[in-house]
């Protein structure tokens, strides 16, 4: 089975995103869309309080520190990577979801799918995880400190690590994704994504989720993104290291990473400008450890 939706939402014309919008019940937002016209192109659409419609991405990193005290982001393209993380067996984690903004009304239910690649002595194997979020606008998911992969072998070149996530409005998916979010069976396949990190049933199984999801009207794919994080000394990659990555989804082009820290007591991204306030912005957070540590 083939997904019939390939795109970001935010990539869309604005006559298909109100047509969306109508569909899933946000009237007020499908004015907005229709107003801008049928055959606009994308980047006309004033994406005002739709933080979803951002296609790009800013990829921050705060290092592992072992106290509370307010800690600095750093860009994670170009900064220093470890090399002693070569051949290591990783756990990566999912360890915040931000939701500033997404499409419809009320609580979101979100299905996030991650890929990547394990690094065993004979070949390069398929890795996937899928799971289920729900958070209101402004709030966060409830899923902290959620392992996504354990055990990936990273070999010598990095880690190549994807991720996207899916507005799911549709009815007819509640009963399989009740499934995919049982504590019972995460847990049970944690087990055996453990023993054998790639279990070639399961990740069939995830792909399979995510496809049947993604052929639904009402399921849009609103943010991908990917993550190479290698070892080169080149000042255009990010770099792979023990700590936590941010994934910010805007379109910015003037981003700063200096103009934010990471508060550990509330587990935020913060302006410097003003602490009291946090970033307006759908951001998710990785973390990325030795297994077993």
């Amino acid at each position: 089975m083939t997904a019939q939706i390939t795109k970001m939402l935010g990539e869309c014309r604005p006559n298909e995103i109100a047509d969306y919008l109508e569909l899933i019940g946000d009237a007020d937002a499908a004015k907005r869309f229709h107003a801008a016209g049928g055959k606009a192109q994308r980047l006309s659409v004033p994406f005002i309080n739709d933080e979803w419609g951002y296609t790009g991405a800013k990829i921050g990193f705060i290092p592992a520190a072992g106290n509370d005290a307010l800690c600095e982001i750093v860009n994670a393209i170009g900064m220093e990577a470890d090399d002693s993380l070569k051949d290591k067996a990783l756990k990566i984690s999912l360890d915040v979801f931000h939701v500033q903004n997404y499409p419809g009304t009320g609580k979101h239910r979100i299905l996030c799918e991650f890929s990547g690649k394990n690094q065993t002595q004979k070949e390069a194997e398929a890795m996937r995880f899928a799971l289920t979020v729900a958070a209101n606008d402004k709030s966060f998911a409830a899923h902290i400190g959620q392992p996504i992969f354990v055990g990936v072998n990273v070999g010598k070149d990095g880690l190549s690590f994807e991720g996207r996530t899916v507005n799911v409005k549709s009815d007819t998916d509640d009963l399989m994704l009740d499934a995919l979010g049982n504590a019972t069976f995460r847990d049970g396949l944690s087990l055996l994504t453990t023993a054998q990190p790639v279990l070639k049933p399961f990740v069939k199984l995830a792909e399979g989720v995510v496809t049947s999801v993604l052929n639904r009207n009402k399921n849009r794919e609103v943010f991908k993104f990917a993550l190479g994080l290698d070892f080169s000394s080149s000042r255009t990659t990010a770099k792979l290291r023990l700590g936590s990555y941010v994934v910010v989804q805007t379109d910015e082009t003037e981003w700063n990473w200096g103009d934010f820290i990471w508060d550990p007591a509330s587990g935020a991204v913060l302006p410097k400008s003003d602490r009291s306030k946090a970033l307006k912005l759908n951001y998710i957070v990785f973390g990325v450890a030795i297994t077993g540590a």
